[in-house]
């Protein structure tokens, strides 16, 4: 028995067509799910409709759905007009709407979740302390402290062989890659790596404790990737500052990144003050007290009037020990001012946070440019050395 080439064609496109509508409803069953699962986070109330549109506008969907048509249907989604939209309206919007193609629907899978996923629950809005999460785990602050204890051990090691010591206040050679100097400043890795290496042990233990007892609680909340972000450029803003006041002057040590994280919490006590004073007036919990935007504030002011005082001391006053870079300490500040507002986590963005969030980010590199051209058009930086390092 003989079939039709016409027949065979039209049986293939029927099946075809049949495991495309297969697929399609197998993947509006898993969205069903995620969006189901990721609504609950934000309970009955659901997602704040402005929100969700901001969150999208940041996605490739409107590559897919322009920006008007998605805002007209995000807001007939919102029936009740609360300015929210939970599960039941999102999904009646998704499956009823006469108005998205097939093409459309299929973006809405695709970017949908992450959007709502970015949104912070109003929960965690107003308490700050359920912000505190080990997930992912605070890794950071806990390999660069790692990296420089052994950088240290390193280099204790080789004094030790040459007949050294390592002190307090000493225990580095003079001639290594890692620490900048002014006349070698065209090994632009030392504006970085300077802070692996420290002079002695009090001056390790010192840096430790401030990024560990400060930096792991920020990470916590904050994750891993923007406490790298301000640390990092805390230490390049304190090696500029440093290479901008003290131009014939060594520098090493992490106080630069150190002081980043103080300034990185002030920045979050500011734009976080609402959330972190949420029920401490109820001092039956006294973490809630420590946790506090006052309670904070107090002791960052306190560590930082300590350890400036004792590094403004042993700068103009103590001898026989190696000077402090002051500067490098109010770069790594500044640093942390500068981009705790923009990067670091706000539970609740107000309009004027981000205004100046921008425009303290705009000073950061505006400030990062000028010491940089400080450093390439300054003549009276000592004579630079050429010579093989190490």
């Amino acid at each position: 028995m003989m079939r039709c080439c016409n027949c065979f064609k039209g049986s293939s496109y029927r099946r075809k067509h049949e495991l495309q509508r297969q697929q399609t409803v197998a993947q509006e069953e898993q969205f069903k799910i995620e969006m189901e699962h990721l609504f609950e986070t934000h309970g009955n109330e659901g997602v704040r409709l402005v929100e969700l549109e901001e969150e999208l506008q940041d996605t490739d969907i409107v590559n897919v759905i322009p920006k008007t048509k998605l805002k007209e249907i995000l807001k007939k989604a919102d029936v009740n007009k609360d300015s929210y939209i939970t599960y039941t309206e999102f999904m009646n919007m998704y499956f009823a709407s006469t108005e998205l193609s097939k093409r459309e629907k299929s973006a809405m899978r695709k970017f949908v979740g992450v959007a709502v996923y970015n949104i912070v629950p109003k929960t965690m809005r107003e308490d700050f302390l359920q912000n505190y999460t080990c997930r992912p785990p605070p890794i950071f602050m806990i390999v660069i402290s790692i990296i420089e204890i052994v950088a240290f051990i390193y280099y204790a090691i080789m004094i030790q062989r040459s007949g050294g010591d390592v002190t307090a206040f000493s225990g580095l050679p003079s001639h290594n890659p890692l620490m900048y100097k002014p006349d070698r400043r065209y090994e632009a890795w030392r504006f970085v790596t300077y802070m692996l290496v420290h002079h002695g042990y009090v001056h390790l233990l010192t840096n430790l404790v401030f990024q560990l007892l400060l930096g792991l609680p920020l990470e916590i909340v904050h994750k891993w990737w923007r406490i790298t972000i301000v640390y990092v450029c805390g230490v390049i803003g304190g090696s500029l500052a440093h290479s901008v006041t003290d131009y014939n002057v060594n520098l090493v040590g992490a106080s630069g990144g150190c002081y980043s994280i103080i300034g990185a919490h002030l920045a979050s006590v500011v734009v976080n003050w609402k959330e972190m004073n949420y029920k401490c007036s109820e001092c039956e919990n006294p973490v809630r007290v420590m946790t506090s935007a006052p309670f904070r504030l107090a002791i960052l002011c306190i560590l930082v009037f300590v350890d400036t005082s004792m590094a403004v001391y042993r700068r103009f006053y103590e001898t026989g020990v190696s000077k402090v870079g002051i500067s490098a300490h109010c770069g790594g500040l500044l640093t942390g001012l500068l981009l705790g507002i923009p990067v670091m986590k706000n539970i609740n963005i107000l309009s004027w946070e981000k205004k100046i969030g921008w425009l303290t980010l705009g000073l950061y590199i505006i400030a990062v440019i000028a010491c940089v051209l400080f450093n390439g058009l300054y003549p009276y930086y000592p004579d630079t050395d050429f010579t093989e390092c190490c």
